[in-house]
């Protein structure tokens, strides 16, 4: 029988495997359902105002990715923490091995929030502002979101950045307390 600490190691791996393939899963299929949209608004309704519907749909497919990867995160240092540092020999090393490893392979597996992805997908979307030729003011106007977007996706990249170190440290500090 396991003992409670074992099924908390246990459970909690597999909630940051089941995150991690959902975080995919979702920015797959945002992303193909943005595509569409766009598709969908340069056929059928040509004016700038319109693409703010697919920057919708592809904002908040980030806004659902984001915090299971900040999540998973969260939970791997804690995994680290409370049983990798605390435990003897005879405990996995998957989360300090994986920190110190993703640190000298940098951007290996790609970006774990798929930023460029976003930030691509995002000047494309800009393109059916573009396209029918607007006035200078509709473009304006227009480019106001998709220029708010691409800051929160780079604040959102220097959050996740500072996020594992952060969070490291915030937990051995509540050991200590």
């Amino acid at each position: 029988m396991q003992t409670l600490s074992e099924y908390e190691y246990r459970a909690l791996r597999d909630a940051i495997t089941a995150r991690g393939h959902l975080r995919s899963a979702l920015a797959l299929a945002g992303l193909g359902l943005w595509a569409g949209l766009v598709v969908a608004v340069l056929i059928a309704l040509p004016v700038p105002v319109a693409a703010l519907v697919p920057l919708t749909v592809l904002w908040g497919t980030f806004e659902i990715i984001r915090p299971l990867h900040f999540g998973a995160e969260r939970i791997g240092r804690y995994l680290q923490v409370f049983y990798e540092e605390r435990s003897g020999a005879d405990v996995p090393a998957w989360e300090r091995t994986a920190m110190a490893f993703g640190a000298s392979v940098p951007g290996a597996a790609g970006h774990p929030l798929f930023i460029p992805v976003f930030a691509g997908a995002t000047l494309v979307n800009l393109l059916i502002v573009a396209l029918p030729v607007p006035t200078p003011i509709e473009f304006s106007s227009l480019a106001l979101p998709h220029a708010s977007f691409l800051l929160w996706l780079a604040r959102s990249d220097r959050a996740m950045r500072r996020q594992r170190n952060d969070d490291l440290a915030r937990l051995r500090q509540g050991l200590r307390s």
